[in-house]
């Protein structure tokens, strides 16, 4: 029988000797060894950046909770959204204070728009968690009342009104505008009054207790200068109504007094020299000479 040297059937495969998979095997090791030093070093690098953003979040958390403590601007807002409430009427009676509920505020490490507090009626205190509102012109998203303080997952949906007010600054304005003509002939029913930072610095006095506030109604908006008795901010003493603010209109209070109105002179009366009325005797002797 006869072989036939060179059949295709008869060759060897390329490649296929047992010591050639040495090489390969190198390689893929190499390549095994490159990728896990990668990923170690981005999973190092990853994880410091987990850590330092863990820690920063942590931080401006408990900045938060610190501003959120120390605010009276929220609880006088939430004692006017729950003003009408009955259902937390007949457990409190009327309301006369709402605290920052410390004790379930505890954990300050994770980011939050829901804190607790203590509302404090005439008749009774009861726990409710509030979600504050992202939007501009609203304060809470949901209140809710916590029957029992032990179980503070336990929890019915309180109705609110709207509050009309961004600070208690714009609170006290609100209730003297309100109904006043001039400003429902503009604006309509009076739904909401702020802060108005860029006007404020347009045209109030900075050494003067003043602010201006926008005043947005269901028809339109407006802007009103207001002047405070002292730097608490509580008692209006000046509500001027800006719609030209080279000219404000009076709303409330008594008109602002300058120097020259109060000692019943203007500055050009004041700089001319004063004019001596002669005496009797004066005269007298200008008739003698005129005789002579």
């Amino acid at each position: 029988m006869s072989h036939a040297p060179h059949s295709p059937y008869s060759q060897p495969v390329p490649n296929s000797s047992s010591g050639g998979g040495g090489s390969s095997k190198n390689t893929v090791i190499i390549v095994a060894i490159v990728s896990v030093t990668m990923l170690l070093m981005c999973g190092g690098v990853l994880g410091l950046g987990y850590y330092a953003v863990e820690r920063l979040a942590s931080e401006l958390n408990a900045v938060n909770y610190d501003y959120m403590a120390d605010d009276e601007e929220t609880p006088t807002a939430l004692q006017h959204a729950l003003s009408e409430n009955e259902v937390l009427q007949e457990k409190v009676g009327e309301i006369e204070s709402v605290e920052f509920a410390a004790e379930h505020n505890l954990d300050n490490s994770v980011y939050t728009d829901e804190y607790f507090y203590r509302v404090i009626g005439t008749v009774g205190e009861a726990i409710v968690r509030v979600e504050v509102s992202a939007k501009e012109d609203e304060w809470f998203d949901r209140v809710d009342l916590i029957p029992d303080e032990t179980d503070l997952d336990t929890r019915v949906q309180l109705e609110t009104i709207p509050v009309p007010f961004d600070s208690a600054m714009a609170q006290s304005t609100h209730e003297l505008i309100k109904e006043n003509p001039t400003i429902l002939e503009e604006v309509g029913t009076v739904q909401y009054v702020a802060y108005d930072w860029e006007l404020t610095d347009d045209h109030t006095d900075a050494e003067a207790a003043s602010y201006v506030f926008v005043v947005r109604g269901d028809a339109g908006e407006t802007h009103v200068r207001v002047l405070f008795n002292d730097y608490d901010y509580v008692t209006v003493e000046r509500i001027e109504w800006l719609e030209d603010p080279n000219a404000p209109e009076l709303l409330f209070g008594e008109p602002e007094e300058d120097s020259s109105s109060k000692q019943g002179t203007s500055p050009a009366d004041e700089a001319k020299p004063a004019e001596i009325e002669p005496s009797e005797s004066d005269s007298k002797s200008d008739d003698a000479e005129l005789d002579e």
